[in-house]
């Protein structure tokens, strides 16, 4: 194999100038060399095919570790004598960055697409197969105007069916990573969201006994459209999996944001009407929304200004699925507690109290954010935050409806003790799951440590009483 890439020189030193017999952490994890692409481990083929590690007979794989913070260690493992041998060298950040640049530029200039990995196709074809049984199966038939019980029927089927035929077929020759399966999912659901309410804003008021034909049409045509545009995103653009996933929740973060400012503005504001039926018919009062189209712009627009802000965050730094979870449960706490200290204050407006709502989002978006930088949370521990968010919340809201023992004029007392375990129960988690996924690289650590010791409140009262909490510093 002839030196045909300038990576392979990069290989060829890096192998000579590392220091070899470097013991395996027991603790360490196997990471992508191409997070991006998905690319796991270099084959035999992918090896032959970019020319890498020329030097190395018998090559079997080559796989990147990460233990301890320190260096990446590349591992590779080769047979020799019918015996398997394993080569271990260091890799430092700069090292690290040159090799993964040189290999997707390596991967870049193959004449023929080359496969890093399917690992997202079957994930990918499922989710537009349900898309196409939950949503436009049906959404089709009523759009066209179908009369016919058996050609709706026969319309339900094939739109199904093709869901499932067209992805299946479009991705056969082609890299679908975990990033590609996931974004896809949300461009497809969300399109169809953005459909309905943009055919809803063209329209303005429903005619009367409108079954919303042209509305369902939008969103099956946007519901496509969505997932072949976040298909091509992710091929455009090579997120990773984590990064694919704050994306998503920005753009969520977008249209909760368009649509609550629309309220606050006015456009989804109710407003008393006086009508006037006409001769012989008594005039009425009804609660009408001042302008619900420029609301459905608003907040669609609010979708994709987020999307673009998820994309200028995801070049900031680098974000782990498990970091996208985490940062949707601190702008919902941040939610709930603007919404809690506006109510508190005696506001009982509701375009006020959506303000506060508002700004408590936001403020929790950025307080996540920073929050989460020097963090890596795996998937697993992203969705132990969100269950503690939730798990805390209800634990205080039953507990306080144990002592209460009614709800009527004690909103406020129910929304503070709801929101302050949400905040003790996701904090909690936070700090529990946070020691193990630092990745400072100063290697400073908080000194704070919080446990919780729930059995204390069943302990026999006769004896000294264990401590609920502890603190130690």
């Amino acid at each position: 194999m002839t030196l045909r890439h300038p990576l392979v020189l990069v290989l060829a030193i890096l192998l000579a100038t590392a220091s070899p017999g470097i013991a395996q952490d027991r603790n360490e994890r196997q990471v992508a060399l191409l997070p991006a692409e998905g690319l796991m481990e270099v084959t035999p083929e992918l090896r032959n095919r970019l020319g890498l590690f020329p030097e190395v007979s018998g090559f079997v794989r080559a796989r990147l570790f990460e233990g301890a913070p320190g260096p990446m260690v590349l591992e590779i493992e080769r047979r020799e004598g019918g015996e398997l041998r394993r080569e271990r060298r260091e890799l430092d950040a700069g090292a690290l960055a040159e090799f993964r640049a040189d290999l997707t530029a390596a991967l870049d200039a193959l004449e023929t697409r080359t496969i890093t990995t399917r690992e997202g196709r079957g994930g990918l074809v499922l989710g537009q197969t349900l898309l196409g049984l939950a949503y436009h199966g049906w959404a089709i038939p009523v759009a066209l105007d179908i009369d016919s019980s058996q050609a709706a029927v026969g319309t339900y089927l094939l739109t199904a069916g093709a869901h499932f035929y067209l992805p299946y077929r479009l991705t056969r020759d082609r890299t679908v990573t975990d990033a590609h399966r996931n974004f896809t999912w949300y461009g497809g659901t969300r399109g169809i969201g953005a459909g309905v309410l943009l055919v809803a804003g063209a329209q303005g008021r429903e005619p009367e006994g409108s079954t919303g034909r042209a509305r369902l049409g939008g969103g099956s045509v946007m519901g496509a459209a969505g997932s072949l545009a976040a298909f091509h995103a992710v091929d455009r653009w090579r997120p990773d999996e984590g990064t694919a996933a704050l994306w998503g929740l920005m753009g969520d973060h977008g249209f909760a944001t368009g649509a609550a400012l629309a309220y606050i503005l006015g456009p989804y504001a109710t407003e008393e009407v006086e009508v006037d039926p006409g001769p012989g018919g008594l005039p009425y009062t009804e609660s009408r929304t001042r302008n619900a189209p420029a609301g459905h712009f608003m907040t669609v627009a609010g979708g994709g200004l987020g999307l673009v802000g998820g994309h200028l965050l995801g070049n900031r730094r680098e974000y782990t699925p498990g970091n996208a979870s985490a940062l949707r449960t601190t702008s919902i706490l941040g939610a709930q507690s603007g919404m809690t200290l506006t109510r508190l204050v005696g506001v009982d407006d509701g375009r006020t109290l959506m303000a506060g709502t508002l700004a408590g989002g936001l403020a929790g978006t950025w307080g996540g954010d920073h929050l989460l930088r020097g963090l890596a949370l795996s998937d697993g521990e992203g969705l132990l935050i969100n269950a503690g968010h939730i798990a805390g919340g209800a634990l205080a809201l039953g507990l306080t409806y144990l002592v209460v023992d009614e709800m009527d004029e004690r909103e406020r007392l129910y929304l503070s003790t709801s929101t302050a375990g949400s905040l003790l129960g996701a904090g909690l988690v936070w700090r529990a799951v946070a020691d193990d996924a630092s990745r400072d690289i100063r290697g400073s650590e908080s000194r704070v440590r919080v446990s919780v010791d729930p059995t204390a409140l069943f302990a026999d009262v006769r004896r000294p009483l264990p401590p609920l909490v502890t603190i130690r510093f």
